[in-house]
């Protein structure tokens, strides 16, 4: 989900959000019903719809654009209820109708993996907080994906600039990244064996994805994407961040 600028406005919106999300899940498991059945299931359904979204966005790209064309200015209030209010609540009431049966699949974790565990849970979310503040609504829903350049992103109001700040100077998907380490230090800290199977669908549909997004994103953003490309990795940080100028204008080469 890599759609802005080197803006270093901060959206308080979703990046709040998502870090109040995480404490009111983990307080009302630990204070109130004293067993993991709230943070699982969360993460159960935030994670299992995103798959779900991915999977009927992006290999149909150019048909959810056509069809949202249709809809003029009120394409991207369309999408949104389509996605969220169709998609993920969709799959969340069946995520959350068969919990009964799928919090049970449990496993042994020894305890120095679950403190292990909750560190990486609280870098995750950490991390992830930082990520979505430099991105807003608009992005972290792939409305930037489906309202590309032109009239009709500016009849939506759909930012159309590549992300060059945050932890995107380091790394290109930080949000991938930390969904990955999010959903496996859950399922250690809540022995969730249902996790782990979550985990294995997750990584299986990024595969795809990050092909087809990559290569949406070339056409989109041409030669400054090229460039991003090559110098900040898919995956795995670089130690020192990338200089958003060398993205968005390449050095002049002396004599």
């Amino acid at each position: 989900m890599q759609q802005s600028r080197s803006s270093h406005s901060w959206h308080h919106g979703p990046s709040w959000l998502w870090l109040l999300s995480f404490v009111v899940v983990i307080a009302g498991d630990v204070l109130v019903l004293q067993r993991w059945t709230l943070l699982p299931v969360y993460v159960m359904c935030f994670y299992g719809g995103m798959v779900v979204i991915d999977l009927l966005t992006y290999p149909l790209l150019e048909r959810w654009r056509a069809w949202l064309r249709m809809h003029g200015s009120r394409g991207k209030w369309v999408w949104y209820l389509v996605e969220v209010g169709g998609m993920w609540l969709g799959s969340s009431a069946v995520l959350i109708a068969t919990a009964p049966l799928w919090l049970a699949w449990r496993w042994q974790v020894p305890v120095v993996l679950q403190v292990v565990g909750w560190g990486v849970l609280a870098v995750s979310v950490g991390v992830g907080v930082w990520a979505a503040g430099q991105m807003g609504w608009a992005r972290l829903l792939f409305a930037s994906a489906l309202f590309p350049p032109g009239e009709s992103a500016q009849q939506n109001d759909v930012p159309q600039r590549l992300v060059l700040s945050g932890p995107y100077r380091y790394v290109r998907n930080p949000l991938y990244v930390t969904d990955a380490t999010l959903i496996a230090s859950t399922a250690l800290v809540t022995q969730s064996l249902a996790l782990v199977g979550l985990l294995v669908i997750y990584l299986a549909q990024l595969a795809m994805q990050v092909r087809l997004e990559e290569r949406e994103l070339r056409q989109r953003f041409g030669a400054a994407y090229e460039r991003y490309l090559r110098a900040v990795p898919r995956f795995v940080p670089r130690l020192r961040p990338v200089d958003p100028a060398e993205i968005e204008e390449p050095p002049v080469r002396q004599g």
